[in-house]
């Protein structure tokens, strides 16, 4: 039987029972509409929540210094291990660090600028925040080395923070008063929007000047409280935290392992629970929409074997004026996989069709409401399982059908 032939009377046999296979097939489309629409609403959560998260800095790692605890003395004995710029430097040295910045946090500082008042975030930094912290310059320019080293009053304004003090108007080149002191606005960064993780507040929000003019004007001391920096690769980060514990023991006489020193935030290590917990999720809709699918399958099966029984007589005839068993088998088993293929089709194309109506009418902006979206390799993957699925469901009716007795089944009624 050439393929012509085959699909014709495949196409002639669905139908002849149109309404019987459309019954049976509602499972099928069904767990296809449910497993097609909740994969896309996954990804575009999975998305979403990256995109959140990264917004703070795709590799970054935040170092804090803790204290230093002295053997068998315990916490009464305990002394803070004080950072300073030349630590910071050697980190940057590292083979598997990047970069590296001073990250001053002086939460609720006031700042006076365009006839505004505002309590805001101000970070000292080096020009390497910029890389590091996933900045991007709309107007004016970053913080320089040129900066850093004359203690330079500029301020680069995050875009809220921007709006919030000039509103709409020009903030490049205005002053500014930060606690009184006056400084010169070199820069503001285009709006991350929303971000999940921040050691100090949205970067949005944020004032960022030199770390060596936070030190001079508005710490007055030359400790580093915070750190940033970003691994070559995310998944070099904890070899950089181990060779960075080594060093700052080295330099500050305390034991690598001394758990009490050094803490970090790996933002590597947020992306890594981010990816269980949606993998988790996605193991649930996956199997949720197959156990569906079976579910169709098995009825699918079900209506088939009713069938050949039903033409018990016209496949015996068949047999008597020589078409082989095999032929019988693909006929089957072709109307099976039909049926399944078709309606799954047509569920994953109404979700396909209602992910992206959400997704034209979504605001990505809106809080934690993501728009879904639809990858090609899903839906490859989805077709793949659809046609298992009718496979699945033909091979025991066709099978059966190949082996009836061509005599037993002309005397059928």
């Amino acid at each position: 039987m050439i393929v012509s032939d085959l699909a014709v009377e495949t196409l002639r046999s669905l139908r002849a029972h149109a309404l019987r296979f459309t019954l049976t097939s509602l499972g099928i489309l069904w767990g296809a509409f449910m497993l097609t629409y909740a994969l896309a609403t996954m990804q575009g959560l999975d998305g979403h929540f990256r995109r959140a998260i990264e917004a703070t800095g795709p590799r970054i790692v935040y170092l804090f210094p803790g204290v230093l605890v002295k053997e068998r003395v315990g916490e009464r004995g305990a002394r803070p291990l004080e950072l300073e710029a030349p630590d910071v430097a050697r980190m940057a040295g590292y083979e598997s660090v990047e970069h590296a910045s001073p990250n001053l946090v002086l939460w609720n500082q006031i700042v006076r600028g365009g006839g505004r008042t505002k309590l805001l975030t101000v970070f000292g930094v080096a020009p390497e925040a910029l890389a590091i912290r996933n900045f991007t310059v709309a107007e004016g320019r970053f913080l320089e080395a040129q900066d850093v080293a004359t203690a330079e009053r500029v301020a680069f304004l995050g875009a809220e923070a921007a709006e919030r003090l000039f509103g709409g108007r020009q903030a490049l080149g205005r002053s500014l008063q930060i606690e009184g002191h006056g400084f010169r606005v070199c820069g503001v960064a285009v709006a991350k929007g929303e971000q999940l993780v921040g050691m100090g507040g949205k970067d949005d929000q944020a004032v960022l000047v030199p770390y060596t003019t936070a030190q001079r004007w508005l710490t007055r001391s030359d400790d580093v409280t915070q750190v940033v920096f970003s691994p070559v690769t995310r998944e070099r980060s904890f070899e950089a935290m181990a060779r960075i514990r080594e060093v700052l023991g080295l330099h500050h006489r305390f034991a690598p392992s001394l758990d009490t020193t050094v803490s970090f935030v790996n933002i590597h290590e947020v992306l890594l629970i981010l990816d269980n917990l949606f993998f988790g999720l996605r193991l649930f809709m996956v199997a949720a929409g197959l156990i569906t699918l079976l579910v169709g399958a098995v009825s699918v099966m079900n209506i088939m074997l009713v069938v050949v029984a039903e033409r018990t007589r016209e496949i015996g005839l068949r047999k008597a004026v020589g078409a082989p068993g095999g032929a019988i088998f693909r006929a089957f088993l072709a109307e099976a996989a039909s049926v399944c293929v078709l309606a799954g089709a047509l569920g994953a194309a109404l979700g396909i069709g209602l992910a992206e109506l959400v997704a034209s009418r979504t605001d990505p902006g809106e809080g934690v409401i993501s728009p879904p979206q639809v990858e090609p390799a899903m839906i490859l993957a989805l077709v793949g399982v659809l046609v298992a699925v009718g496979i699945a469901a033909g091979v025991l009716p066709a099978w059966r059908a190949a082996r009836i007795p061509p005599a037993e089944a002309l005397r059928s009624h």
